[in-house]
């Protein structure tokens, strides 16, 4: 059964794409276009044959395989993609397909919007965290070493087709990882919504059909209220701020760690800073730091990785004249932006995750 969310002028479809909704969508609307598939190895190796062999309007797309990891999300790259597309002769007319997780929907959408001045793409996420996080919300990007998302445009897909099928072949890494991007909307906006989730976890993905929806939702109204995040979408940032700085720690080391597993010790280490300046109840916390600690495993960060981390922290994109600025939340379901926090605290909430708030 598919449904469908109006976001902006795009639309996110909720169903099984190989059940004709994808096939009919580009007949109706890019029948004399060309297409291009991106997509990574993994994606390619698991689900192209069947994605090419049941959507008849792709049967002649080309497709253009990278590397998959995070590390891979980066400038070179692209400048191989773009080399490619005109080497295919692909105009402004034509369509791009991002087919995978985080970094293809967050890369391809980069490489699409500004090809030739901007050209359409669609999004199918094909892990938890795309489908509920990177596939919505117009944010397209690539890292600049080990700074997240720092090269990038706000940019709509036309269209994004959220299909439960392609999360059978997800482990539970994955899985996790996505899931704590809908951890973070319940605590920025949804105090139910937050509830149910610790009523479950993602291990069978069959189950979260009703949480995915949600989970899309409360993103995309916040995203529609702001798309260019000067006001309330910044409230998606809850976590992302140390959350980003353990990723790039990790990816300077060569030792990449799911971006949720960051998001997820971020949000805990900026739970405790919301315990310090915005209010947040001790059982609340208590709420959030049993769940983490219990399902995300301990990063394994030196006592002399703060240093690199406050560096990284100091670069984050959302900082002005060099003051750190959080995402923090009062209550579980309601947040506060643009809270100015010393090196102090920040050295403090480090301290607490890295000793696993012992």
């Amino acid at each position: 059964m598919s449904t469908s969310l109006q976001y902006r002028s795009s639309e996110i479809l909720f169903g099984p794409i190989l059940e004709g909704q994808l096939n009919t969508f580009l007949q109706d609307n890019y029948a004399d276009s060309k297409k291009i598939i991106i997509t990574d190895e993994n994606v390619f190796d698991l689900w192209m044959e069947a994605i090419i062999s049941s959507v008849d309007a792709l049967s002649e797309a080309e497709i253009i395989q990278l590397p998959a990891g995070e590390e891979n999300k980066n400038l070179d790259i692209c400048y191989q993609v773009w080399s490619s597309l005109s080497d295919y002769e692909i105009d402004r007319n034509d369509l791009i397909i991002n087919i995978g997780g985080g970094v293809i929907c967050d890369m391809g959408g980069f490489i699409a919007s500004t090809f030739k001045r901007g050209m359409d793409f669609i999004n199918i996420p094909t892990t938890l965290l795309s489908q509920v996080d990177a596939s919505v919300g117009g944010k397209t990007g690539i890292d600049l070493g080990p700074f997240k998302n720092q090269i990038g445009v706000f940019a709509d897909a036309v269209k994004v087709f959220v299909d439960q099928n392609f999360l059978s072949t997800l482990d539970q890494e994955q899985l996790y990882s996505g899931f704590a991007e809908m951890l973070k909307h319940g605590l920025i906006a949804d105090k139910n919504h937050w509830n149910q989730l610790l009523e479950t976890t993602p291990e069978k993905p069959e189950d979260l059909t009703d949480l995915i929806h949600q989970s899309v939702s409360i993103k995309a109204e916040i995203v529609k209220q702001d798309f260019k995040e000067s006001g309330s979408r910044k409230s998606l940032n809850f976590g992302h701020t140390i959350g980003h700085a353990i990723e790039g720690w990790f990816l300077e080391n060569g030792q990449a760690i799911p971006h949720g597993y960051g998001v997820a010790w971020g949000m805990l280490a900026e739970g405790f800073l919301s315990t310090k300046v915005a209010g947040l109840g001790a059982k609340d916390f208590e709420q959030i730091q049993t769940f983490i600690q219990k399902h995300y495993p301990q990063l394994q960060l030196a006592e002399e990785a703060t240093a690199r981390l406050l560096d990284l922290i100091k670069n984050d994109k959302k900082n002005r004249q060099g003051q750190s600025r959080f995402t923090l939340i009062s209550s579980i379901g309601n947040y506060v932006i643009d809270q100015e926090i010393s090196e102090e605290l920040i050295r403090e909430s480090l301290a607490f995750i890295l000793h696993r708030g012992e």
